[in-house]
């Protein structure tokens, strides 16, 4: 699919939306037209001429014709039948060549417009998204407009084939072919409503199709849960009713499909016998040449009749594809992420003024809350579970825009940073440390660039990770298999913290850093949290109080508000939770 923005990016359904994914390659298609058009017409003049010369050997005549008030020598016929099957051939790979890269350079686009869409799409929006939804798009749809744009060609080739067949044969007879274009004309409107159910069928399949793509997906993620809670019957029963579902639906539309031309061409056939015995009783056996002539080129296009229908068919299955993709990138162009111009001299002061922020309209999660970051300060936020202490992250990330109230740093409105800049300038480090498929250097790295081995060092020595990298067989060289698979939970962590690190941030936000570590994994962490502290400023939420021995500051969030703000000791007097949570911390 073509580079899309979000002006032209308007709804388009059937054969107009392919269209809109054909048109900026319409030299390509212009010239695949005019290739099949002329070896259409080198493939119907061979076939006369073949045909022909054939009977004039066989009934001992030296010459064949006359061809536009020529004749010719057998043994000229014969040359010129060779030459042109040459030409033919020529000319169908040429044709073959310029439809295969037409066909990959769709799908290649079409996976880049997908992605770019995504990628540039806001937080909210790629946080709603099913899982799985984008790699079934970047896949199976997108392989699906790319097949729909080989048909497109397809269609094209055989139809401008049968009109050369059809105007050769009306050279020969013009009554028996004006016949044969009626029968085509009746058997299209004869098979349109086949061709009707196949989209309907096929629009169910492409539905089912991201249902099943979507629960794989969420079940493989579920592995241990599964293997825990002694229920793989129920996960195989769930896939197997699912995958049932998305069988049939595709077996509705292959079955649809595959009778289509057989019927077709079962009716074109009959229509073909009543043709030729209507010529026998016109012509008797006067001119044996031609009506062999007008026979195999009628006969010809009943075969590209039959892959019209056939392509057709599968151009109506190919469509809810395609509009669904079309659905999915104008969704994705609609949700395009904001982006400010302006550059702060410093991320800090962070200031947050009256933000109130709701997921849906009269149901806030966060209410009137209200305080400042100041440089190089460590910022603890604790609360109860469901509290808003998440959003309020995404909010500080930038990920999200306040309902209301304004968020500002060194100054300057969050709203009208550079996204550029904001992202070069702080850093993030997830509850759950995710990891890639590749070494420890790409993973620190993670794609940014101007980050060199020195970076890789310094960063894995602040987050107390060096003297393990270079245990490592390979150091930082070594390739931690899927996800990081070769790392403990607490290192995983760490390394998460290198990677934050490794672009020198001015602000560091970490989510629950220790949550799911042991004891000797916290003590490393919080070793390294004490490393940057006054160096960079830090904010950090957690439920285990003892991860937050590092902060100056503690704010406390409970149902959306701010019910706690100031230094631990002052907290530890003025606020009931804080209090409580020290006791169950058995914090003295």
């Amino acid at each position: 699919m073509s580079p899309t923005s979000a002006k032209d990016a308007g709804e388009a359904r059937g054969w107009p939306l392919l269209w809109r994914l054909v048109r900026p390659y319409r030299r390509r298609v212009v010239l695949i037209a005019l290739l099949s058009l002329a070896g259409a017409a080198l493939e119907a003049g061979f076939l006369v001429l073949m045909t022909t010369t054939a009977l004039a050997i066989t009934d001992g005549v030296g010459t064949v014709g006359p061809y536009a008030g020529r004749t010719l020598a057998v043994d000229t016929a014969l040359a010129l039948t060779a030459g042109l099957l040459a030409v033919r051939l020529a000319l169908a790979i040429v044709t073959v060549r310029a439809s295969t890269s037409l066909s990959v350079e769709v799908l290649t686009q079409s996976r880049l417009t997908l992605g770019e869409a995504y990628l540039n799409a806001s937080w909210a929006l790629q946080q709603s998204q099913p899982p799985g939804r984008l790699q079934e798009l970047m896949t199976t749809f997108a392989s699906r407009s790319s097949a729909a744009v080989a048909q497109f060609t397809s269609i094209l080739t055989s139809a401008l084939s049968l009109v050369a067949f059809l105007a050769a044969a009306a050279l020969v007879d013009r009554e028996a072919t004006l016949a044969v274009i009626g029968a085509l004309v009746v058997l299209g409107l004869v098979l349109t409503p086949l061709r009707l159910r196949i989209k309907s069928r096929s629009a169910i399949s492409a539905r089912l199709g991201l249902d099943f793509t979507t629960a794989v997906s969420e079940f493989g993620s579920l592995g241990l849960e599964m293997q825990t809670f002694g229920v793989r019957q129920a996960f195989a029963s769930r896939i197997d009713d699912l995958a049932r579902d998305v069988g049939r639906a595709n077996y509705g539309v292959s079955f649809a499909a595959g009778v289509l031309p057989h019927v077709y061409i079962s009716l074109a056939y009959a229509a073909f016998v009543g043709g030729v015995a209507l010529l026998l009783g016109m012509s008797g056996a006067a001119d044996l040449a031609g009506l062999g002539a007008v026979v195999l080129l009628m006969l010809r296009s009943l075969s590209y009749g039959q892959a019209l229908q056939t392509d057709s068919a599968n151009i109506a299955a190919s469509v809810p594809f395609l509009e669904r993709t079309d659905l999915a990138i104008r969704e994705y162009l609609a949700a395009h992420a904001t982006d400010g111009s302006e550059t702060p001299v410093r991320v800090t002061p962070l200031d947050v003024s009256g933000v109130t922020f709701a997921y849906t309209p009269g149901r806030n999660v966060l209410r009137d809350v209200t305080f400042r970051v100041e440089p190089q300060e460590a910022l603890g936020i604790i609360g109860p579970s469901g509290s808003g202490k998440s959003t309020l992250v995404q909010l500080l990330l930038g990920l999200r825009d306040p309902t209301e109230g304004v968020i500002t740093a060194g100054g300057v409105d969050l709203d009208d940073v550079s996204r550029e800049t904001w992202t070069r300038r702080i850093a993030y480090v997830p509850q759950d440390a995710l990891l890639f498929t590749g070494t420890v250097a790409e993973n620190i790295r993670f794609f940014r660039e101007g980050i060199d081995d020195d970076d890789l060092r310094r960063a894995a020595a602040e987050a107390n990770l060096l003297a393990d990298i270079e245990r490592l067989p390979h150091g930082f060289d070594t390739h931690l298999g899927q996800r990081g698979s070769q790392l403990s939970g607490g290192q995983r962590q760490r390394l998460s913290i290198a990677r934050a690190l490794a672009g020198a941030p001015e602000l560091i936000i970490l989510d629950e850093p220790t949550s799911a570590l042991d004891g000797r994994s916290e003590a490393l962490v919080k070793e390294a949290l004490m490393r940057i502290h006054g160096a960079v400023t830090v904010i950090i939420i957690a439920h285990r109080l003892s991860t937050l021995e590092v902060c100056d500051r503690i704010l406390v969030v409970e149902d959306g508000r701010v019910t706690g703000w100031g230094s631990p000791e002052s907290l530890r007097s003025s606020n009931d939770f804080y209090r409580a949570s020290l006791e169950l911390s058995r914090i003295p």
